[in-house]
């Protein structure tokens, strides 16, 4: 039992080594950088994509640094790519943005600001995580991003969040209304909600899917967690969701990375996201849940209880 229990960790740690420097996107390799030409009109333009991503970013440095790591962001407003990117290497941890996006016309100002929160959920949303990976995986990142990061951005906009009221989709004004009690607290729902229609109505054209509606949630459950990236439409509902929980998410905690690496997936790292998250075993907080289209939660896992036991008996 003792060599086996050896041998599994450091199985782990050759995982942790090879994987640790992979990169996680927010979209799926695609073809639409052969897009990005100069007759696009972009919603934002090389100063405002550079700005963007520094009020983001400079909010959750301090956040790396409690957990010994260096928050950086690459730039690259040249580079035609139509995706963004988050990789972590050693203590290092890196967000890559490109330019191609940022000139992609369904992208808006503040959905440039959400693929920049999805980034940062890479590296900050914990469980769920993508299997074999440092990363919280794709539908996690997209919670993250509208349960956590835009509602810190944005939080103190008041004006802003305000011009949101008239012009939001009727839907998600009556989720957001039926979720918050303030006033202020709505606005912010509805702002957030509008960023993630700008997102996943270019995920719709990026796999050529029907336009993503907040009237016509997914009817998918899945059996087990998707950890790739889900269709528009489960992305959608998984910005509204976010947008419409009402539990605090504890910034300086990323739920699961604490456990030993083989164990991030476990039902003790989903206990603690469920935590800080909405969690759809309670009743009051079933609409602002991790959508089942994509997630699923686990009660019991075999795999999980015998390397538990297996970990009793490592050296330390």
């Amino acid at each position: 039992m003792k060599n086996s229990s050896m041998v599994l960790s450091a199985l782990s740690l050759g995982c942790l080594f090879i994987h640790q420097s992979a990169q996680a996107t927010i979209l799926p390799p695609n073809d639409l950088h052969l897009e990005d030409t100069p007759s696009f009109t972009a919603n934002i333009t090389e100063e405002e994509f550079g700005t963007l991503i520094d009020e983001v970013v400079e909010l959750y440095q301090p956040l790396a640094a409690l957990h010994g790591a260096e928050l950086q962001a690459k730039k690259l407003w040249d580079n035609s790519t139509v995706n963004a990117s988050a990789q972590q290497m050693g203590k290092l941890w890196l967000i890559n943005m490109y330019g191609g996006l940022a000139r992609r016309p369904e992208v808006t100002q503040d959905g440039f600001s959400m693929v920049v929160c999805h980034e940062l959920g890479h590296h900050f949303g914990g469980f769920p995580f993508s299997p074999m990976s440092w990363a919280a995986d794709e539908g996690q990142s997209d919670y993250f991003a509208t349960q956590t990061c835009a509602r810190a951005l944005w939080r103190d906009q008041a004006a802003e969040n305000a011009e949101f009221a008239s012009t939001v989709h009727p839907e998600a004004k009556f989720r957001c209304d039926s979720a918050w009690s303030e006033e202020a607290e709505r606005n912010l729902c509805y702002r957030i909600a509008e960023a993630g229609l700008s997102l996943s109505t270019l995920l719709a054209a990026l796999n050529r899917q029907p336009l993503p509606d907040f009237s016509t949630p997914s009817e998918k459950v899945v059996r087990r967690t998707n950890h790739t990236h889900p269709a528009a439409q489960c992305r959608l509902d998984t910005y509204l969701a976010g947008a419409l929980c009402t539990v605090l998410f504890e910034p300086r905690l990323i739920p699961g990375k604490g456990r030993p690496f083989f164990l991030r997936g476990g039902k003790k790292a989903e206990a603690e996201a469920m935590m800080v998250s909405c969690d759809a075993s309670r009743q009051n907080q079933l609409m602002g849940s991790r959508p089942a289209c994509w997630f699923r939660a686990r009660t019991f896992d075999p795999v999980e209880e015998s390397l538990v036991a297996q970990t009793q008996n490592m050296p330390d």
